[in-house]
């Protein structure tokens, strides 16, 4: 009983004595400006890294895009004409995209996780744990939206997957994604 009290601080504190609100100021000094500043991160690195490949039982040599458009396979770039090149940055930009977007799926759902925790423990605090869930669900149909979006980008790196393998054979082993990704992406989510 005598740690009760001290229990209690970390549930006060996430509560805001009391208030339903967050501070003003949350979204700028909080979780949302740690998420700012990861997909600021991440999308430094996606346009100034290599992107790796993988080829599914890691079997094969390790390859690489580089943000210039190489394809480097076994740390060897492979001959590229113009026309390749360009399809091969077509095929990375198209991968950055879908990283990013499974990034922010990512980071809303660990906002979504947080905002849950400070919820119930306010709501248990109140007496008001009608609404938790109301607003866990509001929060959740945010995070559907963005999984869509993710979904709706898929066609487009297949789509650049498939050229990108018809004309660079080196890539074929790495080209690991099949029209089922597509399909089933929309039902999973």
């Amino acid at each position: 009983m005598s740690r009760l009290p001290l229990l209690l601080v970390p549930l006060l504190a996430l509560a805001g004595c009391g208030s339903s609100e967050p501070p003003a100021d949350a979204d700028e000094s909080g979780l949302a400006a740690v998420s700012e500043k990861a997909m600021g991160e991440l999308r430094e690195e996606l346009a100034n890294e290599n992107l790796s490949l993988h080829d599914g039982d890691g079997t094969l040599p390790k390859a690489a895009i580089s943000p210039a458009g190489d394809l480097i396979i076994d740390g060897q770039a492979v001959p590229l004409d113009d026309a390749q090149r360009k399809l091969v940055l077509d095929y990375r930009a198209q991968l950055a995209g879908v990283a990013e977007a499974g990034a922010e799926i990512g980071l809303q759902a660990a906002e979504l996780a947080t905002r849950a925790v400070a919820d119930t423990a306010k709501g248990l605090l109140s007496g008001d744990t009608t609404s938790i869930e109301e607003r866990a669900k509001a929060q959740a149909k945010e995070i559907e939206g963005t999984a869509k979006a993710l979904c709706d980008r898929l066609p487009a790196l297949y789509a650049a997957q498939q050229a990108l393998r018809q004309a660079v054979p080196q890539f074929e082993p790495y080209a690991q994604m099949d029209e089922s990704d597509v399909d089933d992406c929309h039902v999973e989510q």
